[in-house]
């Protein structure tokens, strides 16, 4: 589009604009010639009257010229936008020029461009608000801004005949507008639910003079943010499509998955390319064929791709992408069974582990033990059994909820978490010491409660499964566990929280376990594949999602120190309520969302904030 005539460089369009120009403004024009005619009537007769022959003549050819816009409107439909040329330019002459010609002084010249400046401040208005000042306008100059003795009856048809002229435009003008405004929301309306039906993303792109692609609209969103500008920068860079086509679809797609291969290009670089064609050829049959397919290989998958061409001020491009789902579904379908196959065997570990053991036990119970004499051993073994059934029955809840983290709704109740904590440590130490390939035989296991009250109100369910989860973690590598509890007081948050602290023993590298923990409730190929690699190990993959669910952040800190004890830190609401829930998530990484760091490192980073990636703003603990 030209900056100056607003023209648009390709003719074709242009040709488009205009016609779709005429046929929106048809009904204007259709009740503007009868006003317009009705104009001239009275002007006729008023410049007979008065004998002023050159304004009775324009108007007499204006009306004729008039008369067979209306009987030719199919055949000839624009010699109304003529007439109105011819007759703006001629009349505006003699008008401009009767100072000279009647050797009259008149104000026309000045209320010609005071008009100017009413209609656009008019224009800003809404139509009522328009209508309104029209009138007022209209009655204040009838009358206080003619001479009544000197004026004639048609002189004051002829000026409410122009305001009615101009009301009636705009009237119609205004009524178009929001109708193409309706239509353009339907349309809009249509593509969102179109593009969210079929999975398809859209990126409108500009360039500039540094060849640098602009994204300014992404899937109908306008607001680009800077992390959205480096996703797309990445993608365009890291997106490979074929430099030339081929029969096969699948040979395609090979050949774009191979590096070494010379007959690939980036998304990036096809961008670019078109850009200069663009710029190149304006209005060429080059520049009207602007549509493109092709299919793009990114991280594993194929997507479908259509670039086409559009006109604006600078050159724009629109990028249509879809996800081809039958390159991708059958490499999903197999890690999808790889990864139901890792299910499967960790639901059997939980049945030759916990389950058979128990069902051993029973059968000894019912068989062979002596009631009446064994039953010291009887209630040592009934023990073993609870402990064993429960640590299944959590391993069972976490591999429930891997797949289920979005469907979590906590329940709220109110309970003692001290006592919770007793029972669950006896749980816990029953069940390692009937383990015979534990480190040891004896466990300690010391609670440190700093708190006003013990009773908080939570979800007791995933509280209880939260804190199994993290004391089965830390005891499979250290004979001493130690909970420190710890009440803090929050200026943003306007209610307690607790500060949880489990200290224990870890002479692994904890970076390189963490690295191999699955996401939970895989969506991409990436992930799927991700968890296909990876140990079925849920115990702090959990851990992470119920301290989202429960707590105020969705950090769990791990402090690794240096021949001494580490410990994991999470904060827990001491009164939970809906309001303080974070948003539901789909999947969840947990290498994100675990923050590690060395004793030595956290000492030289002293602090009286706490400061988590999961709020904006630090807050101030008391």
């Amino acid at each position: 589009m030209n900056i100056f005539t607003l023209n648009f460089k390709v003719s074709t369009l242009e040709k488009d604009f205009r016609d779709s120009k005429q046929c929106l403004f048809s009904m204007i024009l259709k009740h503007q010639k009868w006003i317009f005619g009705l104009i001239n009537i009275i002007s006729i007769v008023s410049s007979l009257v008065s004998k002023n022959w050159v304004i009775a003549s324009i108007n007499m050819c204006t009306l004729i010229v008039i008369l067979m816009s209306i009987k030719f409107k199919q055949k000839y439909p624009y010699i109304y936008e003529v007439v109105i040329i011819l007759f703006l330019l001629i009349y505006n002459t003699y008008l401009a020029m009767e100072k000279y010609i009647n050797q009259i002084d008149t104000h026309y010249t000045e209320g010609f461009f005071v008009s100017l400046s009413c209609v656009s401040s008019l224009a800003l208005l809404s139509f009522v608000e328009r209508t309104a000042m029209i009138i007022i306008i209209v009655i204040l100059h009838l009358i206080f801004g003619i001479d009544h003795d000197k004026l004639f009856l048609d002189t004051y048809f002829r000026y409410l005949m122009y305001a009615l002229f101009f009301l009636q435009f705009t009237y119609h003008f205004e009524k178009l507008m929001r109708i193409q405004f309706i239509e353009f929301k339907k349309l809009q309306q249509q593509l969102n639910q179109i593009t969210k039906f079929y999975d398809i993303q859209s990126y409108y792109i500009q360039y500039d003079e540094r060849k640098s692609l602009i994204l300014i609209q992404k899937n109908n969103k306008t607001n680009i943010k800077k992390e959205d500008q480096d996703q797309f920068n990445k993608l365009a860079s890291q997106m490979h499509l074929s430099i030339k086509s081929y029969k096969s679809r699948i040979t395609e797609v090979i050949n774009m998955d191979n590096a070494f291969s010379p007959n690939r290009q980036t998304l990036k670089q096809l961008l670019l390319k078109t850009a200069k064609q663009q710029n190149d050829h304006y209005d060429t049959p080059l520049r009207t064929k602007n549509e493109s397919f092709s299919y793009g290989f990114y991280k594993q998958q194929v997507f479908t791709l259509c670039v086409y061409l559009c006109f604006d001020f600078q050159p724009l491009m629109i990028i249509l992408m879809k996800e081809s789902k039958s390159e991708t579904q059958e490499e999903e379908l197999k890690l999808r069974m790889r990864n139901n196959q890792k299910q499967f065997n960790y639901l059997q570990k939980i049945f030759d582990s916990q389950i058979k053991k128990s069902i051993i036990y029973f059968k000894w119970i019912k068989n062979y033990a002596d009631k009446q004499t064994d039953i010291k051993a009887i209630n040592s073994v009934l023990r073993t059994i609870n402990n064993c059934l429960i640590k299944g029955y959590t391993d069972f809840l976490n591999l429930e909820n891997f797949n289920q983290i979005y469907t979590i709704s906590p329940r709220l109740n109110s309970f003692d978490i001290q006592i919770l904590l007793k029972d669950l440590i006896s749980i816990c130490n029953g069940y390692f010491r009937s383990q015979s390939d534990s480190l040891a035989n004896v466990f300690f296991y010391e609670i440190k409660n700093n708190l006003s009250s013990n009773l908080i109100v939570s979800d007791f369910k995933y509280v209880k499964l939260l804190f199994l989860n993290l004391l089965f973690y830390t005891s499979q590598s250290s004979q001493t566990v130690i909970i420190e509890l710890e009440e803090i007081k929050s200026k943003l948050l306007k209610q307690p929280i607790i500060k949880i602290r489990i200290v224990y023993q870890h002479p692994y590298k904890i970076q390189q376990q963490l690295q191999n923990l699955p996401i939970l409730n895989p969506q991409s190929l990436a992930d799927l594949k991700y968890n296909s690699q990876v140990p079925l190990d849920l115990q702090l993959s959990v851990s992470l999602m119920l301290i989202r669910r429960l707590g105020p952040f969705d950090k769990l800190k791990i402090i690794e120190q240096n021949e001494r004890s580490n410990y994991l830190e999470f904060y827990l609401f001491k009164q939970l309520t809906e309001d303080f829930l974070l948003m539901p998530i789909v999947s969840l990484k947990p290498s994100d969302k675990i923050i590690t760091q060395q004793d030595s490192l956290l000492m030289k980073s002293f602090s009286t904030e706490l400061r988590l990636d999961s709020v904006q703003n630090s807050i101030l603990l008391q």
